[in-house]
């Protein structure tokens, strides 16, 4: 198996917390990958470059694009280790995406969204301005500089921390797919800075150390650019 992860201009340094939601995948099935970096701008080296979007997993003649699909093929495909086993867990999955699509993700991205700019590759410094700037409707620059994203992201991590503060995980003794979903976009922000930007409650930072130590340190021995 065969993983494109995007890359930034150092190609061991690995931001997409989509291409990290898909390692934690493939890691939890217990599977043999390798991974391939590209770029924001070479789209025309992606597998699928219609699609123009990473993950991407190669599977023998199969292509699946997008996270969703590579985890949806891997609970089809590896009967070992499922990512959920009942319908609550389900459930559960679905909610914590939600949440942190809503709570997690725009706060934390007006934290790092310059910092990945920084540290991106030249060739892909314009495609990442431009995308990014038409998609949020501002510079960069204001993107970044919108008060009050640190204290949101304190907010919502005080609601994360209730259930973390009684279970090691989100799926209670051993990770689940809720997890992975939840952490993935942590790496997004450890990828581009190791210092902390906004105070984490206890269980939350402890639940984060545990994160990165599962699969023998897999996510601790990541490159950083910070």
């Amino acid at each position: 198996m065969k993983l494109y992860d995007l890359a930034l201009a150092d190609a061991e340094v690995r931001p997409s917390p989509f291409c990290w939601l898909a390692k934690f995948a493939l890691l939890h099935k217990g599977v043999s990958f390798e991974t391939a970096p590209l770029r924001f701008a070479e789209k025309e080296n992606y597998p699928d470059p219609e699609h123009g979007k990473l993950p991407i997993l190669e599977v023998g003649d199969e292509t699946i694009c997008d996270s969703a699909a590579i985890i949806a093929w891997l609970e089809k495909n590896v009967q070992e280790s499922p990512f959920l086993e009942t319908d609550a867990e389900r459930a559960a999955a679905d909610f914590y995406q939600a949440w942190t699509f809503a709570n997690v993700f725009p706060h934390l991205g007006r934290l790092i969204m310059l910092r990945i700019w920084v540290a991106a590759h030249d060739d892909d410094k314009e495609y990442f301005r431009a995308s990014r700037e038409q998609r949020f409707g501002m510079t960069l620059e204001e993107f970044a500089n919108a008060p009050g994203a640190r204290g949101d992201l304190e907010k919502a991590l005080q609601t994360l921390a209730a259930p973390l503060a009684r279970r090691k995980f989100l799926g209670g003794e051993t990770p689940n797919l809720s997890d992975y979903m939840v952490f993935s976009p942590f790496m997004w922000q450890r990828s581009v800075v190791l210092e902390e930007l906004y105070d984490a409650p206890q269980a939350v930072d402890a639940w984060r150390e545990r994160m990165l130590d599962l699969f023998d340190g897999y996510a601790r021995k990541a490159k950083s650019a910070g």
